[in-house]
């Protein structure tokens, strides 16, 4: 009674073996799986650098194009609305000189 049979510990042995095959088993889906995956990804990688590239393209194509009207817009300032307020600066200094003789 004191003696475990032979049996009984080549069954222990047999399901602590077949355990570890089992993970090795799972593992080594794991590791194909991920590997097939890593195949699929590479095509989607390449093509978001090339959007993302067209991305930046886009971009500097608007910021030239807003630098463009950035520009214009302080010309037509510089050209246009500056002598304007500096007509009306002058015809408001003429009024209130007239307002002034009025008192």
């Amino acid at each position: 009674m004191s003696d475990i049979p032979s049996v009984y510990w080549m069954i222990i042995i047999a399901v602590i073996v077949f355990m570890i095959c089992l993970v090795l088993y799972y593992f080594a889906i794991l590791i194909k799986r991920s590997g097939e995956v890593v195949k699929e990804v590479k095509p989607l990688l390449k093509n978001t650098d090339e959007i993302l590239k067209q991305t930046a393209a886009m971009v500097n194509d608007a910021q030239e194009a807003v630098s463009v009207v950035k520009g214009t817009l302080i010309e037509i300032n510089g050209a246009v609305l500056a002598p304007v307020k500096k007509i009306g600066s002058a015809i408001s200094i003429v009024g209130d000189f007239f307002e002034g003789l009025k008192k």
